[in-house]
């Protein structure tokens, strides 16, 4: 009569290795169950080209021409009349004036400052874009506008208005 631990050794010998296959097949299978019920498979089909198409439903809107003018005739007619600037620490403060000599009020304003070296040569060129409302056929005045970190080696600053939306 065969003994008991006999059979018993057996059955360990084959059950370990199968809950070790069954351990590790599980989870896997478990997790890609779970990819397919939440619809997660997504990177497996081919993606749509995404088309895009743009009407331009009127030339009110555009920046092209405000009431007849072009965006180059008004600014011409924005100019900086005063510009006192210092330098603290490296960063160039500027105090402005701008004149709006157009009929149509300016919400942007977009500033080059071409700093100067002692030969008058461009050490440095920055473009800011001022925010501040520009009324029609006035000057307003901006101070503390901080204009980045200029070089010890700058001596002026020459100032011009590249574009304005209204």
């Amino acid at each position: 009569m065969p003994s008991r631990k006999g059979k018993r050794s057996k059955f360990k010998k084959v059950l370990i290795p199968v809950l070790k296959w069954a351990s590790a097949i599980i989870p896997v299978c478990a997790f890609i169950y779970i990819l397919y019920y939440y619809k997660q498979f997504d990177f497996v089909k081919a993606r749509e080209e995404v088309k895009s198409d743009t009407k331009v439903l009127s030339e009110a809107d555009s920046a092209g021409y405000v009431a007849g003018q072009s965006p180059d005739d008004i600014v011409r007619k924005i100019h900086v009349s005063k510009n006192e600037w210092h330098s603290v620490g490296g960063i160039a403060i500027h105090n402005l004036v701008i004149e709006n000599t157009s009929a149509v009020t300016t919400k942007t304003a977009e500033i080059e400052f071409k700093y100067l070296n002692d030969m008058q040569a461009v050490v440095t060129s920055k473009i800011i874009t001022i925010k501040t409302p520009l009324p029609a056929g006035k000057s307003t005045q901006i101070s503390g506008l901080s204009a980045g970190y200029v070089n010890n080696s700058v001596v002026g600053c020459d100032v011009k208005v590249l574009s304005a939306r209204m």
